[in-house]
């Protein structure tokens, strides 16, 4: 039987196939090297044993390249059930929202992350002066500092540098 394959990335002419059941076969990739090699339209075929991985460019219509390779048994297409599913990394708010909660029951105090990300970006900033970008990534990066500054957003008027709010209409 054929192993389970899918495609992990499609262009026209250009098709990235996953085999993950023939991982570290070296001698099925060789083959199937050979195979889709002689399919009419097929220019060239790489594949890596090492990550179970094909790439496929071809001139030739997809119905064309998938007939072969059903005709040859080289793969099936469709779910491939030897793989885990890949565990999800939590988001990055999520993250900062459990940093945030975790200082909050150490220290009792809520933190100001607007503070923190202030002094991030000065620090990014200052890490660009020293590197020599001072036209824009430095200017950029005091920018955002200045952004997220508490009393620069309009809550008090009188700090702030510019007026970020526009006038009311009437």
């Amino acid at each position: 039987m054929a192993p389970f394959a899918r495609v992990a990335h499609s262009l026209p002419g250009r098709k990235r196939i996953k085999i993950d059941e023939k991982r570290g076969d070296a001698t099925y990739f060789a083959t199937l090297e050979k195979e889709l090699a002689e399919c009419p339209g097929v220019g060239t075929v790489t594949t890596n044993p090492r990550t179970g991985m094909a790439l496929i460019n071809h001139t030739a219509e997809d119905s064309v390249l998938w007939s072969h390779i059903a005709e040859h048994d080289l793969f099936q297409l469709g779910k491939n059930e030897t793989v885990a599913p890949t565990p999800v990394r939590p988001s990055i708010a999520a993250g900062i929202r459990n940093a945030e909660h975790e200082s909050y029951t150490k220290s009792g105090k809520k933190p100001d992350i607007r503070r923190l990300i202030f002094l991030a970006m000065m620090g990014m900033g200052v890490v660009q002066v020293i590197k020599g970008n001072i036209a824009i990534p430095a200017i950029a990066a005091f920018w955002y500092a200045y952004c997220v500054l508490p009393g620069t957003d309009g809550e008090n008027p009188e700090h702030a540098l510019i007026e970020t709010k526009l006038p009311e209409e009437s």
